[in-house]
C-alpha cells in the first residue's frame, strides 16, 4: 500500500469516527432554532452537491477516481469543498446545542482532518486536472468571498 493510500485511509478514519463520535453522544438534531437552521442549511448543501457530483464522480476519499470529471456546476460555482462545508454545517450546531470537552475536541479534530484531507485532496485534482488552477482562481475553497 502507498504512502498516500495509508494517509487517506488513515484521515477517511478519523473524520468518520468524529461524526460517528459526535452523532451518539448527543441528540442527531440541535434543539435551538438557529442551530437546527444552520444543520439544515448543511443538509440542503449536502444534497446539492451530490446530485451535481453524481454518483459515478462520488467518492469519500480524496483520491481521484479513474474517470472523474471535474465538477464545476452547482454548489462548486460558490465553493470548491461544498461536501466538507455541509459536514461542518451538520456537525458543529449539534456540539454548541451539546457542549462538552470531548464533543468540541471531536470537532476540532474532525475540522483539522477536514482541512487537511481537503488541502491534500487539491494537490491530486491539480495533477489530475489542467483546468483546476484556474477553477481555484474562480472559487473560494469553502465559505464563498471568504476562505
Amino acid at each position: 500500500m502507498t504512502a498516500d493510500r495509508i494517509k487517506v485511509r488513515v484521515l477517511v478514519i478519523i473524520q468518520l469516527g468524529c461524526i460517528i463520535y459526535i452523532f451518539a453522544s448527543g441528540s442527531p438534531a440541535a434543539h435551538q432554532p438557529l442551530l437546527l437552521l444552520l444543520q439544515i442549511l448543511g443538509l440542503a448543501i449536502g444534497i446539492w452537491a451530490f446530485i451535481a457530483m453524481g454518483i459515478g464522480n462520488m467518492n469519500i476519499s480524496p483520491i481521484v477516481k479513474q474517470g472523474a470529471v471535474l465538477v464545476t456546476r452547482g454548489p462548486y460555482r460558490l465553493v470548491r469543498h461544498p461536501m466538507y462545508l455541509a459536514v461542518l454545517l451538520v456537525i458543529w450546531p449539534l456540539i454548541i446545542d451539546q457542549l462538552s470537552l470531548l464533543r468540541i475536541a471531536s470537532g476540532i479534530v474532525l475540522t483539522a482532518d477536514l482541512i487537511i484531507k481537503m488541502l491534500f485532496e487539491e494537490s491530486l485534482l491539480m495533477k489530475h486536472f489542467s483546468e483546476y488552477k484556474t477553477y481555484m482562481k474562480t472559487t473560494k475553497r469553502l465559505i464563498p468571498v471568504i476562505f
